[in-house]
């Protein structure tokens, strides 16, 4: 997915409308941005988003009856230009390896506050992936655990299984990155299938978790 240059605009769901209000308060008072809320049922987004025009929406997927996957599928079909950031429960690693293996362009702590929050949203502008310290020495802890098989570095990438599984740990489609690099979606299977399978890596989690250890989604 492509993302706007210049990211003003914003918006944050929370089923409770107080919540949602002070977060948008407090990014339009410490960061450069256009905030509005949205709370309420989920289905309110669409209207909102569809008058509103977001550059990211920042929310909590457990409280979303949508999965990552869903949501980034959504999002990207009614708004291409627009990206999704979990603002996860505290500690909750799983949530945030579910963020980011959905297409979440970064997991955020709640417990760490606005200042983190912030630091995420800069780190989309400028095109990056956010992974909150807690769930990146997790996710590099488990990157270890998988690559124990390869310790001798025969499993080592090609420049075009790289660039495959680097997009793929974006959030990139099989489609998206077929397109990129004009090749057929079956191809990019390929390459992706050949480079897991040099890694140990079974999920997309794995993959996500793979890449944060190496440095790709920097």
């Amino acid at each position: 997915m492509s993302f706007s240059p210049i990211l003003t605009r914003v918006l944050v769901y929370d089923p409770n409308p107080f919540l949602a209000n002070s977060i948008c308060n407090g990014l339009e008072l410490c960061g450069p941005f256009t905030a509005k809320s949205c709370s309420g049922d989920v289905s309110n987004l669409t209207g909102v988003c569809s008058t509103f025009r977001p550059n990211i929406i920042v929310l909590d997927p457990a409280r979303v009856p949508l999965s990552p996957e869903q949501l980034t599928s959504q999002v990207t079909r009614d708004l291409p230009n627009c990206e999704i950031l979990g603002y996860v429960a505290d500690g909750d690693r799983t949530e945030a390896e579910r963020c980011l293996a959905g297409g979440f362009v970064g997991a955020v702590s709640q417990g760490r506050g606005l200042e983190a929050l912030i630091e995420a949203l800069e780190a989309a502008k400028l095109g990056g992936i956010y992974v909150d310290q807690c769930f990146a020495r997790f996710a590099e802890r488990r990157a270890l655990e998988l690559v124990k098989g390869d310790p001798d570095g025969s499993g080592r990438l090609s420049e075009r299984e790289r660039y495959v599984m680097e997009h793929v740990a974006r959030g990139f489609s099989n489609k998206e990155i077929a397109g990129k690099l004009g090749l057929s979606p079956k191809t990019i299977e390929t390459y992706r299938s050949r480079a897991a399978g040099k890694l140990g890596l079974r999920r997309k989690t794995d993959i996500v978790q793979y890449a944060l250890r190496n440095n790709w989604l920097g």
